[in-house]
């Protein structure tokens, strides 16, 4: 039977060479701007390996990069019904989560591992759901000069905005919630971190 970890590399293993395959299939076809789209995630997702992310963060990471990056290519925000919504809930926070996990592997953040009981309960959250609600706005400020340049390309407005946000924050929250919860169960069984 496969443990967490081992499915957890496979999973980041199988998004990694699903979007290379993306970018190869998407040159062959002469769409440049997929084919960018695809190596440039798959370039994060190895980046994201090098980082010492835990392989469980790091797996849905690159899942949900690959997912959000094929719905952006094949249209699906408009063919899907609130498939918009879900991945502006679960992508700023899983992106907040990597992003805590890398500076953390550069010491520019303290470890949830290692820190006092009062500190662990609230700043890995903040920081996490403060850096997925600032990814969720950043993206929103992308989506508004995107209908800019081509009216289009976006379907965008304030109600679809503030909806955005507001998923964003939330996913942000339960992503900070997952990184404490990963924290404690790492100091209890330090032997199974899921690194």
């Amino acid at each position: 039977m496969s443990s967490p970890r081992t499915v957890a590399r496979w999973v980041f293993d199988v998004a990694v060479v699903v979007a290379l395959v993306s970018a190869v299939v998407m040159a062959v076809s002469g769409n440049w701007d997929a084919t960018i789209r695809f190596g440039l995630i798959a370039a994060v997702m190895v980046a994201v390996r090098t980082s010492d992310v835990p392989l469980p963060f790091a797996g849905a990471f690159a899942v949900l990069l690959l997912l959000s990056t094929w719905a952006a290519v094949r249209h699906w925000y408009r063919q899907i019904d609130q498939f918009d919504l879900l991945v502006h809930f679960l992508t700023p926070g899983s992106l907040a989560a990597v992003v805590y996990f890398a500076l953390v592997h550069q010491r520019l953040l303290p470890d949830v591992r290692r820190q006092t009981p009062r500190l662990r309960s609230a700043a890995p959250v903040l920081w996490v759901v403060l850096v997925g609600t600032t990814a969720a706005v950043v993206w929103e400020f992308y989506e508004l000069v995107m209908e800019r340049l081509s009216p289009s390309s976006m379907n965008v407005g304030y109600t679809d905005t503030v909806l955005d946000l507001l998923a964003g924050m939330l996913g942000s929250a339960v992503a900070g919630g997952l990184v404490l919860a990963w924290g404690r169960r790492a100091d209890t069984h330090p032997q199974h971190d899921g690194r």
